[in-house]
């Protein structure tokens, strides 16, 4: 075959790899189903929730410990390949990560990227390098094999075959024991040739014989490990099966359930092990529970501590793993492994959520199915059916509000969490009255129990009603219930002698319906809470007082550029936790968007950016920094913040102005033009007389209606007479009427900066008017010792003119290339660029996730002063 014919068939082969990852999966579930379908009688569903309700409970958190242990275990594979590569990562800590990588892989893992892809980062975010932290990961995933094939081959040895229904699958099941068998000399093979082993560290000699014994050993005990499990599983569930074929059938499913690439093996190996078990004739009920209880065991429980564990672990270090995933992204590794860092963020707090969620479900799932007899004559004997039935009618209230409750934990909602310890309580006290279930009432005080553990985190005072994120979760509360209501509904219609009104101990169908009242009214207090209790609180403008201390921090440490817009009336003033710095901002839909940096010591401001993200969070809210430049990138860098460029601020330093040579001529001009058409300039301080207020307001509103415009907001100024109490007024005089004025801004500290904001003038004014006062106003700044005047900002200038930009910013280059007829970017730039002017980059930080665009359409209608307006128009 020449190069090309290879080529070729490459090609040809990795056209056809995404539908053999799908196909096979599907393909052997479809087989095993079939299997099953032809192999299995009957099922029996009320016998099956018998059975699992007779399970007995402490017996069955054992078997849940050993389950969590056996998944620990596994790390001690991770913690030998640690030590062999000399990786600088304590015991403790390894093992940790690998809990984690190692639950979460079992349960939710694909094509192996989830648990590789968890080690992956949580090494990098440690400063270990790319190329050990692949050769642990490596080394790992061709570790665990071992053991199952040493598995086999006792089985084997010892004569243990599966059990299987018929001669095809008892071959079957033989031929994959085999291959399993191989795996074991194809190891060692593989790990003694370097050829094989190219991706090591340098430096990393090839994995001694007494390493690969040792995990050989660790991998053997780990999935007798999960065999024990299993056999505990089936044990309570009543399957007294002999160890021999079960090892023999847990072997070759398992086997088959890897082949699959199905996470967890699931409906693989299930199917295999229910196909076999009962063909050897044991009850399917009896099997089907035991599977249930080994899914929750192994799998389900595993995962939920791996979630909570992971975010105490990992979440502490984001801003590494942030960086760590920044790093990978161009490497093929982690193209393989395809997981994003963000993976790792709050996975502790949902994993709450889901059990809190969780219990609710219990909560309904146990109302909606009929208790033990023998529960029922025990509990007949101690409680009033008074209290039965209370109980029961409670227990479902209480559940429905779990349900709900669980989108407050997730968010961390203090609120809620303060509402869900009392009721986890309550629900395991109606748990035992109702019925005698321990079980339940155990699972609901260890999620008590959880949360109490993580009560500092829950710092939330409000979140959003709108959000996805809380419909996501209404969605869920909403399918719960009505599936309750359609089991209760079925049950009634199910029993003739149903009365609503009739009271008994074992009266299930009467009491369902009753409680289907409580189901309706607990979805009803939970709406009315969640719209009037976690509602943002109402923010209050600054009064005179608050905005004399804000203009007195200006004073002192300076403003930045737009510190003087803080006294127009439409901004919030927030200050740092010393009160050293304020910040600020103006609000639309879920965002708080500050207004440039926060003024106040560098020391503060560092803080004041820390405190603003924490009282946003807390409203859950999205904070941003509108227009914060260049020298302050950093900051906002290392404080997780990303960055998008929103243009470019012009600035002139005054010791450069005059009206002499050609970078000043429009300016000379206008100056020498004024005298011709008889304008005159003055600057005014305030306080201002009515007769001057009313006078500019005139041409203030004319300069509106010729330009068909209304008043805007936030970063730009208003023709408010409050604000522009607050700085000298430029006016332009022609035969003593005024016919153009701005408001100046004056610079606030060392090195501020002078600026005008306000910029009106009548229709019928002189060519070169606004050119005359700024002339004058740039002169008056100079003369008074400032160092710099700033022209303003150019939007969108030299955003994204370079094939490297993100996506985001080369969209924008394009609206400054061609959306001149929307707005006159290019015209702006250029207009400013004739002063040469320092051009200094103004960006937008916000937190990283967020959709740029949306971004600046919701600062585009904060600027026009609403949805509404900017929709609509109108004042």
């Amino acid at each position: 075959m020449n190069q090309s014919e290879s080529t070729r068939s490459a090609t040809r082969l990795q056209r056809w790899q995404p539908l053999l990852r799908w196909a096979l999966p599907l393909g052997l579930l479809v087989l095993v189903a079939m299997l099953v379908w032809h192999g299995v009688d009957s099922f029996d569903l009320p016998q099956l929730q018998r059975t699992l309700l007779a399970v007995p409970t402490l017996p069955a958190i054992g078997v849940a410990l050993l389950a969590l242990a056996s998944v620990a275990f596994t790390g001690l594979i991770d913690l030998l390949i640690a030590r062999w590569l000399a990786l600088p990562i304590g015991m403790r800590e390894m093992l940790r990560l690998s809990f984690v990588a190692n639950a979460l892989a079992n349960a939710l893992n694909l094509y192996g990227t989830l648990g590789s892809g968890v080690r992956l980062l949580g090494l990098g975010a440690r400063g270990i390098e790319l190329g050990r932290s692949a050769a642990l990961i490596g080394l790992q995933v061709l570790s665990l094999p071992l053991g199952l094939s040493v598995l086999v081959i006792l089985t084997l040895a010892t004569g243990s075959r599966p059990i299987t229904p018929g001669t095809t699958t008892h071959w079957l099941a033989m031929a994959l024991l085999i291959a399993a068998a191989c795996y074991l000399p194809a190891f060692h093979f593989i790990t003694a040739q370097r050829r094989f082993m190219r991706w090591l560290p340098a430096g990393c000699g090839l994995p001694p014989l007494r390493l690969k014994l040792a995990l050989t050993v660790l991998s053997f005990i780990d999935w007798l490990l999960s065999a024990a499990v299993l056999y505990g599983c089936l044990y309570l569930s009543g399957v007294h099966v002999k160890v021999g074929p079960l090892l023999g059938s847990f072997a070759a499913a398992q086997t088959l359930g890897l082949l699959s690439l199905i996470p967890g093996g699931f409906g693989v190996f299930d199917g295999l092990m229910l196909l076999a078990l009962t063909s050897a004739g044991h009850d399917s009920a009896a099997v089907l529970s035991g599977l249930f209880l080994f899914r929750i065991a192994y799998y389900l429980l595993p995962l939920l501590s791996g979630l909570y564990v992971g975010s105490g672990l990992l979440v502490g270090r984001l801003p590494a793993i942030s960086r760590v995933s920044e790093r990978l992204r161009t490497h093929p590794l982690f193209a393989l492994l395809g997981l994003p860092g963000t993976l790792l963020a709050g996975l502790g707090m949902r994993a709450l959520a889901i059990l809190t969620f969780s219990a609710g479900l219990v909560l309904l799932a146990s109302a909606a199915i009929p208790a033990v007899h023998e529960h029922i004559e025990v509990v007949r004997q101690f409680l009033p059916l008074a209290a039965v039935e209370g109980s029961y009618w409670f227990s479902i209230l209480t559940g429905v509000l779990l349900l709900g409750l669980g989108r407050g934990i997730d968010g961390r909602l203090r609120l809620a969490y303060d509402l869900t310890q009392p009721l986890l309580v309550l629900g395991a006290i109606l748990a035992v009255t109702k019925g005698l279930h321990f079980g339940e009432a155990l699972f609901l005080l260890a999620i008590a129990v959880l949360l109490r553990v993580r009560k500092r985190e829950f710092t939330q005072r409000a979140m959003s009603l709108t959000s996805v994120t809380t419909l996501a979760w209404l969605s869920g509360l909403v399918v719960v219930v009505i599936a309750f209501f359609a089991i209760g509904i079925g049950a009634v219609l199910g029993d003739d002698s149903f009365d609503l009104w009739y009271f008994g101990h074992g009266e299930h169908s009467s009491r369902i319906a009753r409680g289907l009242f409580a189901a309706a009214i607990g979805v009803f207090a939970y709406l009315i809470w969640q719209a009037f209790a976690v509602r943002r609180p109402a923010l209050k403008l600054p009064d005179q007082a608050e905005l004399e201390q804000a203009r007195a921090v200006y004073k002192q440490h300076g403003g930045g550029e737009f510190a003087h817009l803080s006294f127009s009336a439409d901004k919030h003033l927030f200050w740092s936790g010393d009160h050293g710095a304020v910040v600020a901002y103006g609000t639309v839909r879920d965002r708080l968007v500050a207004l440039g940096s926060p003024s106040g010591s560098p020391a503060a401001i560092r803080r004041a950016i820390l405190d603003f993200r924490q009282f946003a969070d807390a409203q859950d809210r999205a904070p941003l920094f509108y227009e914060v430049l260049e020298p302050e990138l950093s900051l906002y860098h290392d404080l997780g913040f990303d960055l998008f460029k929103l243009g470019e601020l012009a600035t002139i330093r005054l010791a450069e102005f005059s009206l002499a040579g050609k970078r000043w001529e429009d300016l000379r001009q206008a100056v020498n033009r004024s005298i011709k058409e008889q304008l005159e300039f003055e600057l005014v301080e305030p306080p201002f007389d009515t007769v001057l207020m009313s006078q500019i307001e005139r041409v203030s509103d004319a300069w509106l209606a010729d330009k068909g415009a209304h008043e805007k907001g936030f970063s730009l100024g208003r023709f408010d007479i409050d604000y522009l109490s607050w700085s000298p007024l430029a006016l332009v005089r022609r035969a003593g009427e005024i016919i153009a004025f701005a408001n100046v801004l004056p610079p606030y500290g060392p090195n501020g900066t002078a600026s005008i904001d306000l910029m009106r003038h009548l229709d019928d004014a002189p060519r070169g008017t606004m050119d005359f006062l700024f002339a004058r106003v740039m002169q008056w700044a100079k003369d008074a010792g400032h160092a710099q005047f700033s022209l303003g900002m150019a939007p969108l200038s030299s955003v994204g003119d370079n094939p490297y930009a993100r996506i985001n910013e080369r969209l924008a280059a394009l609206a400054f290339q061609y959306g001149g007829r929307f707005y006159n970017y290019q015209g702006l730039r250029h207009y400013k660029q004739k002063f040469q002017p320092q051009w200094t980059g103004a960006y937008l930080a916000y937190p990283r996730g967020l959709w740029v665009p949306g971004l600046l359409i919701d600062i585009t209608a904060l600027v026009a002063g609403g949805y509404r307006r900017l929709l609509l128009g109108g004042r």
